[in-house]
């Protein structure tokens, strides 16, 4: 039986008043309402994730060039001056900030003629320095301060101990550091003490100025970076052996050679590590900087490493393995040597000379650097010039004794002595002698050239001035 049609008033009555509400009008997508984006899904998660990996990782291999924020932004010193060496003065030791010893504007070259000597008093191993007319020396228990012309003392600036290592003037300041571990600024006229800093151990090397900072290395084996104008630590860094000699400086790095074995490439301005080169034994003489190249003295010989070169973290323990894993025949290729390394010299033993005596003798002071050339004497009386990008041999000088000490360069003039107290001129450009001087006593401190003169303290204490 066929049911009676629906009358559309009652249709009316039992639908919903909003069609919305009644299933059967809408799609399913239509009757759910839509989910919030949620910002912390899987994904987001995940690319989050291997961004701090990459993030993280990039940090860790760049985290020695990566300069410290709270150093470089509230550490650095407001006031930027040198100890750089002027025209006529030498004002530091090794007279540049990259220890090279070359007085280039020279009108006229030594001669080898005696001038004046003057007795300072028991002997220390500082080695004067000289600033508009006076020599300033580190003495015994003081500062000689003395006429450049006539050897005349005319002040004597009391200390609390003898002054073993070269002073440096910058800024019309004196610094230096004393037996009792503090590095001192003094006023070079007024001999005022402007400040003081205690180090943790006391100091066999001289000091350096450059961009308003002194650098200090210590027997504990930290270099000190401390703000010339306030004795404030900007930074320090450590080694783990005695630091020796002074920082050889460039614009923005700092090398310090390390008993530990090891030259150490650091921001000058943080101290933070850019590489380590590690030798076979102590390095005690100053590094050198020129050329694009830091020169340094290990196991009686030269070794010149780009200055520029970098080590990241891991890099030295990843090479020592391959090196390992090569040496035991395992099918790898050769493992690369440092970074920066580029050559080494030594010295030319004589026929039969014995092996035991090579590891003795050779070469243990720092070069001299004039343009491409470099100069060094070894412990066999002998002086070499090398070609300083090459490393290549260009001649050599037999003097008459051991050479302790580094020669200086002055214009086309080489200048060094020896044990037994000579004093030789040679010619920089093929090592023939123009002259040779005797002295008292054996020559233990680098001889320096300013205003005209050449000036040599030796072994007893006496500085002696050549023109």
């Amino acid at each position: 039986m066929t049911a009676p049609p629906e009358n559309p008033s009652e249709r009316a009555s039992h639908e919903p008043a909003n069609p919305a509400d009644a299933d059967g009008y809408l799609p399913d997508w239509a009757q759910q309402a839509p989910r919030r984006r949620r910002f912390i899904s899987r994904r987001n998660a995940l690319i989050a994730v291997v961004a701090l990996v990459v993030i993280g990782f990039l940090v860790w291999i760049n985290f020695p060039f990566i300069p410290d924020p709270v150093i470089l932004l509230s550490r650095q010193p407001e006031a930027v001056f040198d100890s750089m060496s002027p025209g006529a003065g030498w004002t530091m030791h090794g007279r540049s900030l990259g220890q090279t010893r070359y007085a280039s504007d020279v009108l006229d070259e030594p001669q080898g003629q005696l001038a004046w000597s003057a007795d300072t008093g028991p002997a220390t191993l500082a080695a004067p320095i000289v600033s508009d007319g006076r020599i300033y020396l580190g003495a015994h228990f003081r500062i000689a301060v003395l006429d450049a012309g006539t050897g005349q003392e005319v002040e004597s600036m009391p200390a609390t101990g003898p002054i073993g290592n070269s002073l440096a003037l910058a800024n019309g300041a004196l610094y230096y550091t004393m037996p009792d571990r503090r590095l001192v600024a003094r006023n070079a006229e007024t001999q005022q003490i402007l400040w003081e800093y205690q180090m943790g151990d006391a100091t066999s090397g001289p000091v350096a100025v450059a961009n308003g900072i002194v650098y200090a290395g210590a027997l504990d084996g930290v270099t000190y970076a401390v703000n010339a104008t306030t004795g404030e630590l900007v930074w320090r860094h450590e080694t783990l052996g005695e630091v020796q000699s002074p920082a050889s400086l460039t614009d923005n790095l700092a090398f310090v050679a390390s008993a530990d074995r090891s030259l150490y490439a650091l921001d000058s301005r943080t101290g933070q590590e850019r590489a380590r080169f590690r030798t076979g034994a102590s390095l005690v003489a100053a590094p050198v900087t020129a050329n694009g190249l830091t020169y340094f003295v290990s196991e009686r010989k030269l070794h010149a490493m780009e200055a520029d070169a970098l080590e990241y973290p891991g890099q030295y323990a990843v090479t020592r393995t391959w090196s390992q894993l090569w040496l035991w025949q395992f099918p790898l290729p050769a493992p690369p040597s440092q970074p920066g390394d580029k050559w080494r010299f030594g010295s030319k033993y004589p026929e039969g000379f014995p092996s035991r005596q090579k590891r003795t003798e050779g070469i243990i002071s720092a070069p001299a650097v004039a343009g491409d050339s470099l100069y060094v004497g070894d412990t066999l009386g002998k002086m070499y010039a090398v070609d300083a990008i090459t490393g290549a041999e260009q001649w050599q000088f037999q003097g008459e004794d051991t050479i302790l000490v580094s020669p200086i360069a002055v214009g086309n003039l080489l200048v060094y002595g020896d044990m037994a107290g000579w004093l030789y001129g040679l010619d920089r450009s093929d090592g023939a002698e123009r002259w040779r001087l005797k002295l008292p006593a054996g020559v233990h401190t680098e001889p320096i050239y300013a205003e005209g003169m050449l000036l040599v303290r030796t072994e007893d204490g006496t500085l002696h001035a050549v023109r």
